[in-house]
């Protein structure tokens, strides 16, 4: 029952062991000469009792095995001086020994793995993965939680497996990260070594985040590492972070595809970049006033169709309709055949353009 337990709790942990090819050599080679010389003690067993007990091979190697494994059927056993003895040197004073000895190995195998694993030691040889590069000081926790959750709600991104590169947890990754299937190696990313161990060259998708999204050398920081990927080489699409605009341009030639102004409330905004490249562009041109603006004119209408509504406000020049407004409540970006009523329209306005109510209300009469 224990044994039942500890291998089903060890099953459950690995949900991404397919994306792994990891061995210690010493552990491998000292298990393969263990089970080599157990088969060895096994089959000299054997020998004797088809000396002593006059046994065929089968029976006398399946005397062997339940013996040594503790299991003892009963069914066959030595009855001469000289089967008995050889059964207790070799099985019982040496076989029995060594198999514990292979168990005791394995075992403490896996406890190093695990521990590994958990203090970000372990190289997970992933391929194909969403590799995550840095983490906030400020409140890594919390970012990352949520970052992770915008990448398995993306449909895009649900499947692929996410590994982290960072020194922000050097201990235990917290159980509300790993639970999204996330594992992380500790280490520097200005560091082409640990860039090699969480394989960059494989990687399909690559987030270089700004620690430190105020500090004047974080682009310097975010340079240095992308310089280290190319170097490296990588066909992965990389996003990074830019806490100067006038860097952008640096960042592109350093290789990364997308680049993007560090917003630490809005995670899920870099999950919209990676989907769908360019909406970032789309995105931040809304947080400067005097570009690309959202405008709210408060004007009642009733039962009107929002594809129509929408052509109504294209063709009169007073902007794009985003959402509206019904009981207090904003319904964004509704259906197109929707019939809705409501008390205020919130429209996207170009550079430098400006409505009035009358225009809006003119646009409704027609």
């Amino acid at each position: 029952m224990i044994i039942s337990r500890l291998l089903d709790k060890r099953w459950k942990k690995r949900r991404y062991s397919k994306y792994t090819n990891h061995c210690t050599p010493d552990f491998s080679v000292r298990l393969i000469k263990l089970i080599i010389l157990l088969l060895i003690l096994v089959f000299i067993d054997a020998t004797g009792m088809m000396f002593f007990e006059g046994l065929s091979l089968g029976d006398a190697l399946w005397m062997g095995v339940t013996t040594i494994t503790t299991v003892g059927y009963g069914d066959i056993s030595p009855s001469t001086t000289g089967g008995r003895l050889i059964t207790v040197i070799c099985l019982y004073a040496l076989g029995i020994a060594i198999l514990a000895h292979i168990v005791s190995e394995f075992i403490e195998h896996r406890l190093w793995i695990s521990a590994e694993k958990k203090y970000g030691r372990w190289r997970w040889n992933m391929k194909n993965h969403i590799l995550i590069i840095n983490t906030p000081t400020i409140d890594p926790d919390n970012y990352l939680r949520r970052l992770v959750q915008q990448i398995r709600l993306a449909p895009k991104l649900s499947e692929y497996p996410v590994q982290i590169l960072t020194d922000n947890f050097q201990e235990i990754l917290p159980k509300e990260i790993t639970g999204f299937g996330v594992v992380h190696f500790s280490g520097n990313a200005e560091n082409s070594e640990n860039l090699r161990a969480v394989n960059v060259s494989d990687a399909h998708y690559i987030i270089v985040i700004t620690t430190d999204h105020v500090h004047p050398q974080s682009d310097s920081l975010t340079f240095d590492v992308l310089d280290r990927i190319q170097e490296i080489g990588t066909n992965a699409v990389i996003l990074a972070e830019a806490t100067n605009d006038d860097n952008r341009a640096r960042l592109h030639r350093a290789g990364a595809n997308i680049v993007v102004r560090p917003i630490r409330a809005y995670p899920g905004f870099l999950i919209r970049a990676l989907v769908a490249p360019g909406t970032e562009e789309v995105l931040e041109d809304f947080f400067t006033h005097d570009n690309a603006h959202m405008h709210r004119v408060d004007v009642d209408f009733q039962d009107r169709c929002w594809q129509d509504l929408i052509c109504k406000f294209v063709t009169s020049g007073v902007g794009i309709p985003m959402a509206y407004v019904a009981d207090g409540e904003v319904r964004c970006n509704p259906d197109p055949k929707t019939v809705c009523s409501g008390e205020a329209i919130i429209t996207l306005l170009s550079d430098g353009q400006t409505i009035t109510e009358e225009q809006v209300r003119a646009c409704l009469s027609q």
